[in-house]
């Protein structure tokens, strides 16, 4: 979907949809990362006009469940969405990810994701409300319910907030908020990303289908029938366990989870819709289709946050050669040692993270742009 407005484009990169559970009337928009950073949580309503947020933000809703639609954009977009769409409000959204989901407040989330764009930028994101269903109430026929509210979420790129982000002093998790809070209001000559200089911002050319991710309650796992681990025959847990995982079995960076074979299916076919939203969240880092390995986790250092999707940093590997893995550790390739009874080379370079998955994570080798953030913190720590 393109935009124009005199001579000038704004593009859909890429979208998907969520049902949520309200509560209190409210739901959660949040970073991608499983634990979110709680210092990062402004908790700004969004109906609050030029309220600012870091990696959290409230929205309000009449009904039991918010059925949410996430845009992300190459750059703003003028032109409303139409019928049925009534804009709710607009903010400055400080993403430390570069991921976004939605989630019921006390509620896990569903694992559902967005990639927005790179990590530590700001963005602005702009809500509508939409349509709400109604049923009768359970209570009372004569009275209705709302059960079903719509919401379209705009996001995109306004600044980049690496600069104050990553100062020296920034060692902490924590601190990465206090000093993106350093950028708004932005400075007078403020440049978004632009789109060539980040894969995060480009589409795929063979996008994934997002598809909608069912939420899983644990709570709800010991009405399913399922034996107790060592009751059952080895091979029928595992024929379950193969039957919902399929051919992403062979796509796994790491081992499978522990007994999981003694997982009920509603936890396993969970397990299996969060990892292929996070394959899909993988190749969309990656619309070149450049070459990938993987790594352990423990290999790889980023900058404050990670090692997660998105975040790029310095990865450190044993190699048969000093010609090992050229094509991935080709920005500021370096040999840092030689081990000449073995005949292997500690190489290192400049990476960015696709998917995180059981302590291992699939890199490819950085951008120009990924690659300088790495170098200016690296270059200021010394």
């Amino acid at each position: 979907m393109t935009i124009a407005r005199e001579g000038w484009m704004a593009e859909l990169i890429r979208w998907v949809e969520d049902e949520v559970p309200v509560s209190y009337g409210r739901f959660r928009l949040g970073p991608g990362s499983l634990e979110p950073e709680e210092e990062g949580q402004s908790g700004v309503m969004l109906a609050e006009p030029g309220g600012l947020a870091l990696d959290g933000v409230e929205l309000e809703s009449r009904a039991n469940t918010a059925r949410v639609r996430m845009e992300a954009w190459d750059s703003e977009p003028l032109d409303a969405p139409g019928e049925p769409w009534t804009q709710a409000g607009q903010i400055v959204y400080l993403s430390s990810y570069g991921i976004v989901q939605v989630g019921g407040i006390g509620y896990s989330p569903s694992g559902q994701k967005l990639l927005i764009g790179p990590p530590f930028c700001v963005y602005g994101l702009r809500a509508y409300t939409g349509q709400v269903r109604t049923e009768p109430a359970p209570w009372d026929d004569s009275e209705l319910e709302a059960v079903e509210e719509s919401f379209l979420l705009r996001f995109w790129p306004r600044a980049d907030a690496a600069a104050p982000a990553l100062r020296p002093e920034s060692e902490a998790r924590g601190l990465a908020a206090a000093r993106m809070r350093e950028l708004v209001p932005l400075p007078p000559g403020a440049q978004a990303p632009r789109p060539e200089q980040w894969p995060a911002l480009r589409p795929h050319p063979r996008p994934d289908p997002a598809t909608l991710v069912m939420r899983y309650d644990p709570g709800t796992d010991h009405l399913e029938p399922v034996p107790p681990a060592g009751s059952q025959a080895p091979d029928e847990a595992w024929r379950r366990v193969e039957e919902v995982l399929g051919d992403l079995r062979y796509d796994l960076l790491g081992n499978l989870p522990n007994h999981v074979e003694s997982w009920s299916r509603s936890r396993l076919e969970h397990y299996a819709a969060r990892l292929r939203v996070d394959r899909r969240v993988g190749r969309e880092l990656n619309p070149d289709d450049a070459p990938t390995m993987v790594l352990k986790a423990s290999d790889v250092r980023t900058v404050l946050i990670g090692p997660d999707p998105g975040h790029s940093g310095r990865a450190w590997v044993w190699g048969k050669d000093d010609d090992a893995y050229a094509e991935v550790l080709s920005v500021d390739r370096q040999i840092v040692a030689r081990d000449p009874i073995r005949g292997n080379s500690l190489l290192t370079g400049i990476v960015t993270i696709l998917r995180n998955e059981d302590d291992h994570v699939e890199v490819r080798a950085a951008t120009a742009a990924e690659a300088a953030r790495v170098s200016t913190v690296e270059r200021l720590r010394g």
